[in-house]
């Protein structure tokens, strides 16, 4: 069941509609890829000042994160950095936003709102992910959180690993359909000087920092690219199998990411990552 491909998508270009799906009017959403098997979809919805949506259900399970601005969803207030999962069936809401806000959607199928008091029969309410304060969660070695195998091989120990300067913080680790989702953060100057690709989707939000990636192709070579730059508000969507690397970054790199296995990393080698990591850094554009 593969994504999408989307190599360097400015969300702010993407084409905007208004959400459907039996949610209360008002909001824009922009789609940043698809599934293309479920049609479940990842979207920016932009909410605007004194929205307000009644109690309800989703066909679809929601992965929420607020980019911006505050939801608040019954009485728990959604500020900047706030992280839910809503199984598909369960009831929840209303939903309000005072100020406005700009929230980040994974879901597994088309959103479908409809208002209802009452949770649907069957719902797997284990699946649920309250309120999460994702700044109060501490940052960790992504080998001890959400990578299943890596064959990046640290010179100093001879052992699997990830190149140093990645942490991350999971926020939903799902042992029922294998799904991940975490924040990822690349400290400033981290270089990956590989390629890699996984055999599952993988999905990044660049949330602030700075980004490259030297290439980007399919194994065919058939859709081949070079030297992207990903900024704040980028998203990339890779089904399995698209290699890229080497990366980089001058300023650091926080992004919310969406993994439909626990992460595996297939690494090969570039040649000449060395000039192309070295003319990014001397590009000094970010500082």
């Amino acid at each position: 069941m593969a994504m999408q491909r989307q190599d360097c998508l400015d969300v702010s270009r993407a084409e905007t509609f208004p959400l459907n799906g039996g949610t209360a009017p008002g909001v824009i959403a922009r789609t940043l890829t698809v599934e293309l098997k479920t049609g479940g979809q990842h979207l920016v919805l932009e909410v605007p000042a004194g929205w307000h949506c009644p109690r309800g259900c989703n066909a679809a399970s929601l992965d929420l994160y607020v980019l911006e601005g505050q939801v608040q969803i019954d009485d728990q207030s959604f500020a900047t950095g706030a992280y839910t999962y809503i199984p598909a069936g369960m009831a929840y809401g209303p939903v309000v936003s005072a100020t406005g806000a700009k929230v980040l959607v994974f879901t597994d199928r088309p959103y479908v709102f409809e208002a209802s008091a009452e949770t649907r029969a069957g719902t797997n309410l284990d699946r649920y992910v309250p309120h999460t304060d994702t700044w109060k969660r501490p940052w960790v070695d992504p080998m001890k959180d959400i990578v299943k195998k890596s064959t990046w091989v640290d010179p100093r120990t001879g052992k699997e690993a990830r190149p140093p300067g990645v942490l991350t913080k999971a926020l939903r680790k799902d042992d029922g359909t294998k799904e991940v989702v975490a924040l990822t953060v690349l400290s400033p100057g981290f270089v990956d000087p590989g390629t890699e690709h996984h055999p599952h989707n993988e999905c990044l939000y660049l949330i602030a920092g700075d980004c490259y990636i030297g290439l980007t192709y399919d194994h065919k070579r058939e859709d081949f690219k070079e030297n992207l730059v990903l900024h704040k508000d980028f998203y990339i969507g890779r089904p399995p199998g698209i290699r890229h690397g080497p990366v980089c970054t001058q300023n650091g790199a926080l992004f919310l990411i969406y993994l439909s296995d626990y992460y595996t990393g297939i690494y090969s080698d570039v040649d000449d990552w060395e000039t192309r990591v070295g003319n990014y850094f001397a590009s000094e554009r970010y500082r």
